[in-house]
């Protein structure tokens, strides 16, 4: 089998890629940063996805599948540039189903986003919650699947919950986990927004790179999938459990809540076990000591 995973340069496309390749899939890479991570295994393109280049890429190796990771990531980013997010998220998505269709690809694995639910109507959320969209993120999110959906590709389309792990970039497409443990191991002051009481529901990113890799061995399509734990962690509890792995010694700072900021959001795996026999299994506990460890090591 030949894959090709976009963003595999990337915090989740690096470890997809070391996945498939311990698997003993060939992998292809496109991206457009150097990649850090790098599977020696693996060949790597450095393009854009909106380059002309990138239609070369299929044309050479004739994909059975792509896992498509490259994404502006960014719900900030895409309120302050609005058509960088588009170019990013639906044009290069377009692209890619298009090459994927002209070439033969059988079949395309994308990474949507728990964005999509907005301010949840109920808890935890499955695939059947109406979507709704509170930044332009959110929406390029839907349009791309919405362009997967009438594909004709076979397809799965991945819901991520909060994603976190080793190789999170806590200045790039930072999640709260990676940003409170680089100010920890620093011992740096950082905020917490409201009472911290807000919730969210953390998922180790070698599970999300286990699901991506079953997604692609996997005779399932057609479908939308939640990426999650169904578990909610508060702010407070996060803060308490990376304190644990830490040295760190200053309170938190009380910082107004953010515009937009939604109170609770956790997501129901069910569908995802039912279709792929795998839920993420690593507990935060051991996510974070992971996590931390790596940091450290790091810094």
């Amino acid at each position: 089998m030949n894959v090709l995973v976009t963003g595999g340069a990337g915090f989740i496309g690096s470890h997809t890629v070391d996945k498939l390749v311990s698997a003993g899939i060939e992998t292809v890479v496109i991206d457009r940063s150097e990649p850090k991570y790098k599977n020696d295994k693996a060949t790597y393109y450095r393009l854009d996805l909106n380059d002309a280049a990138a239609e070369d890429v299929f044309k050479t190796h004739a994909f059975d599948a792509v896992i498509h990771l490259a994404a502006q990531a960014s719900v900030a980013v895409s309120v302050a540039d609005p058509v960088k997010d588009a170019t990013d998220n639906v044009m290069a998505s377009v692209r890619v189903i298009e090459y994927g269709k002209k070439y033969g690809v059988k079949k395309i694995i994308v990474s949507s986003s728990a964005a999509l639910y907005a301010v949840p109507q109920y808890l935890p959320v499955d695939e059947k919650h109406p979507v709704s969209f509170l930044s332009p993120y959110a929406l390029s999110k839907h349009a791309m699947e919405e362009y997967v959906k009438l594909s004709g590709l076979d397809y799965i389309i991945f819901r991520y919950a909060n994603v976190y792990g080793p190789r999170q970039d806590p200045h790039g497409e930072a999640g709260v986990v990676s940003i409170f443990i680089e100010k920890m191991i620093k011992n740096l002051p950082l905020e917490i927004h409201g009472d911290g009481e807000q919730t969210r529901d953390f998922v180790y990113v070698a599970d999300v790179a286990e699901m991506n890799c079953r997604a692609v061995l996997s005779p399932a399509s057609g479908v939308v999938l939640n990426v999650s734990t169904n578990t909610q962690t508060s702010v407070n509890g996060l803060f308490a459990r990376i304190k644990e792995n830490t040295d760190y010694t200053l309170a938190p700072v009380s910082a107004p809540s953010r515009a937009g900021d939604i109170k609770h959001s956790v997501l129901n795996n069910a569908l995802a076990l039912k279709t792929l026999g795998f839920k993420p299994e690593t507990a935060l506990t051991d996510g974070l000591k992971e996590t931390v460890a790596f940091f450290k090591r790091t810094y």
